[in-house]
Formats: structure tokens, sequence, C-alpha cells
């Protein structure tokens, strides 16, 4: 039960963390550590080059693409406790037995971050 509390208190910090960055922070971390491609790809824009613009706060992100940055940054912050930064991306972009096969990044790009952040709880869980 104590690892329960514990999850769950790093769940509530990482999205503290995540909701209180600005929206370019956000996307500059996110574009740092899985690239552009893939961040566009999960906030459902077709041009990388948005995220860029977002990270130098050349542009603000659309409320739905905010939150899609927000749930990822959150997912990444849960990861970081029991996994290697290199090993995130890989994470996100594997078949995710708890998502029925799906990679973390295109559940999110599917509006399912929810499951994503239940999975990424599971695996820092048993680590």
């Amino acid at each position: 039960m104590a690892v329960e509390a514990a999850v769950d208190q790093l769940v509530e910090d990482a999205h503290r963390a995540a909701t209180g960055l600005e929206p370019a922070r956000l996307a500059s971390e996110l574009q740092e550590l899985l690239g552009q491609k893939l961040v566009a790809f999960a906030v459902g824009d077709r041009h990388p080059r948005t995220i860029g613009r977002y990270a130098r706060g050349e542009r603000l992100p659309e409320s739905r693409a905010l939150g899609q940055l927000v749930d990822i940054y959150t997912v990444v912050r849960i990861l970081g406790e029991g996994m290697r930064e290199s090993s995130i991306k890989s994470w996100m972009m594997g078949s995710n037995p708890r998502l029925k096969g799906k990679a973390p990044i295109e559940a999110i790009h599917d509006g399912r971050a929810y499951e994503v952040m239940g999975a990424a709880r599971a695996f820092v869980t048993r680590r």
C-alpha cells in the first residue's frame, strides 16, 4: 500500500509540474527528449516545425494541443522516476500490452492519455 501511495504522489507531482510550466518550456523539453516529429504526431499536428514554434514561444498551442503536451510531459515525468531519459523515448514508441499492443505515443494521439498514464503507473510500480 505504501508503494501505491508513493506512486499516487508521483503522478500528482508530475501533473503539477506539467501544468506549472509555460507552454514554450513544455514544448521545448518534450522536443528535446522525444523529437519534433514524435511530439507533433502525438498532438495531431502534421507539421513538426509547429512544435519548434511552440518551443521558441513564437506560437501558443491551441487548448487541445496544450492538453496533450501536458499529458505527454506528465507521462515522461512519471517514467523519469524509474527510467533513464534515453529509454523514455523507446518506451513511448514501443508496443505496450496494457494499451492493446499500441505504442503509448499512438494512444496519446488517439486521445487515450489516461490509459497511457495508467501504463506508466504500472511500469514504475513494478520497478
